[in-house]
């Protein structure tokens, strides 16, 4: 297996912090956009599966072509897994990273593609604001120029990713500007959809790993249960917390403030809302990953309405996020992805 050195994986940090990472550098928000970890669906075709071992991905397009080394490859997935904490990572998670990893290189070469085809250039001052960033990160220029050697790089190759970075960018900020203004009607219109109900809600937590064992489990629950049961006989809800709880909010009587339905995780969000009256608690304790629950609904309001200004500005953010993603995958419906299934370990189809 490739194996990383220190300096090596100094530089590739330094990169990650303008976003450009060894052969998959700077493809914006392209893990966002179709074919990342939020939508299952590729924009691109899907080619047959590469039988060369040194190699792990193609991608062709009008184009042209570009190849990324097996080697490379492996290295870029070593250097994110090791941002993701190990009791994180799951088969789901693992095959999302490998999937975003073939979105990105992907997005790169269409985006670079285009940006040829079109004349978009990159701007030498962000270019050298981007080296300067990327030196920062290193205590002294032999340092930096260590890191360079033992990445098997150069300055001019360091400062070729930066550019085609820069390039890419531009090519974005073109596309996402080709949207009109919203109306004003659009924008009130807008307000309203915007504003969402919240919820205040105390809880009591008791902590039980997702992975602990099953009697662990329900002793957790039956304690759970008997406070439960407690509230619900009219035993003071935040004494009760006070005493028992194992969250943060302990010493706050369990008090989480007020929420909207996005904030909390999926299950305790579903039972919270549920509630119907100031008081109300959930008639059985519910589980999420950090642990069981007893949820005591405290009050119910709707959102202010986001001012004017702040609206249209949100919406046009969201109308040139939408126009760039429309565009971006009407250029990857170009490309053909092909990948070696013994490096790029998920299902591209799937």
């Amino acid at each position: 297996m490739h194996r990383l050195n220190p300096l090596s994986s100094a530089i590739s940090a330094a990169l990650a912090v303008v976003g450009a990472i060894f052969m998959l550098a700077g493809c914006g928000n392209a893990s966002s956009s179709n074919g990342s970890a939020e939508d299952d669906a590729v924009a691109y075709q899907v080619g047959e599966p590469l039988q060369d071992s040194s190699y792990a991905i193609i991608v062709s397009s009008e184009y042209g072509s570009d190849t990324l080394t097996a080697a490379d490859y492996s290295q870029q997935v070593q250097l994110l897994m090791r941002r993701i904490p190990p009791n994180q990572m799951n088969e789901e998670r693992r095959q999302d990273l490998h999937r975003n990893l073939v979105q990105q290189f992907a997005t790169r070469h269409v985006l670079l593609g285009e940006a040829r085809t079109t004349g978009v250039s990159a701007d030498t001052a962000q270019v050298n604001m981007q080296m300067r960033q990327m030196r920062s990160q290193f205590q002294s220029e032999e340092e930096f120029q260590k890191a360079l050697a033992a990445s098997g790089m150069t300055e001019d190759s360091l400062r070729n990713m930066a550019a085609a970075r820069v390039r890419m960018q531009a090519l974005q900020e073109q596309m996402a500007s080709d949207v009109d203004a919203p109306s004003e009607s659009e924008i009130e219109q807008y307000r309203r959809d915007q504003q969402q109900e919240e919820i205040s809600a105390r809880h009591i937590l008791f902590r039980v790993g997702e992975n602990a064992p099953q009697d662990t489990v329900d002793s957790v629950r039956s304690t759970a249960q008997t406070i439960l049961d407690s509230a619900q006989a009219g035993t003071d809800f935040g004494a009760l917390a006070r005493r028992h709880s194992e969250g943060p909010t302990a010493s706050r009587d369990g008090d989480l403030g007020y929420f909207t339905r996005d904030r909390m995780v999926e299950p305790f969000a579903d039972a919270a809302f549920a509630l119907s009256d100031s008081g109300d608690i959930a008639t059985e304790p519910v589980r999420t990953r950090f642990g069981y629950h007893v949820i005591q609904l405290t009050g119910r309001r709707m959102q202010q309405m986001m001012d004017t200004s702040q609206a249209r500005q949100s919406l046009m953010n969201e109308q040139r996020q939408t126009a760039l993603e429309e565009q971006r995958d009407e250029l990857l419906a170009k490309a053909t992805v092909r990948v070696n299934p013994q490096v790029v370990e998920a299902d591209l189809e799937g």
